[in-house]
């Protein structure tokens, strides 16, 4: 995720403020909000619209059993991961598939914790074998999506750069994998 300027900031707190008007029902909040994003940069609007950091946090928060510590380091090494991922001066479809990877990475965490949850008695009686299938059927969904991300940001990435370099020494071309 790209580092706002001091403007930008500013502007998207004061979207949030007309957004927070019009969520009390102020009908001229919600035109007056529509009509400042139109106005906004690109990056304000993306800031805004960032759904992806909303649910990893929904998600970390239930994978963290309420310590925010975990919670926290969760969320760190999501965004960690998805910078890491795209590298120096990604797309801007490398940047949505990274999240892209990072949330389901989260998904696929909380996943493997509420099934260890179950396997382990602490919900014991809680839940039926039944639910528990639904769930391990859930956590297989959830990482055949993950890799699938994965492997659809590889094959971007390699869209991107060549796969042999060639290298001109002493006269001689030599193909470098």
């Amino acid at each position: 995720m790209l580092e706002l300027t001091d403007g930008q900031r500013e502007r998207v707190n004061e979207l949030q403020a007309l957004a927070d008007e019009a969520k009390d029902g102020d009908r001229g909040a919600r035109r007056r909000l529509r009509v400042a994003l139109r106005q906004s940069a690109p990056e304000v609007v993306a800031r805004c619209s960032d759904t992806a950091t909303t649910y990893r946090g929904l998600l970390a928060k239930a994978a963290s059993g309420g310590n925010p510590l975990v919670r926290e380091a969760i969320l760190e090494r999501a965004r960690l991961m998805a910078s890491e991922l795209a590298g120096e001066n990604p797309t801007p479809l490398e940047m949505l598939l990274c999240d892209r990877v990072a949330s389901l990475w989260v998904l696929v965490e909380l996943q493997e914790a509420l099934n260890s949850a179950w396997y382990s008695g602490q919900t014991k009686g809680k839940t039926s074998p039944a639910f528990m299938l639904q769930m391990v059927r859930l956590q297989e969904s959830a990482h055949r999506r993950y890799l699938q991300a994965i492997k659809t940001l590889a094959q971007v990435q390699r869209l991107r750069r060549p796969d042999r370099l060639q290298v001109n020494i002493g006269g001689q071309h030599v193909n470098v994998s």
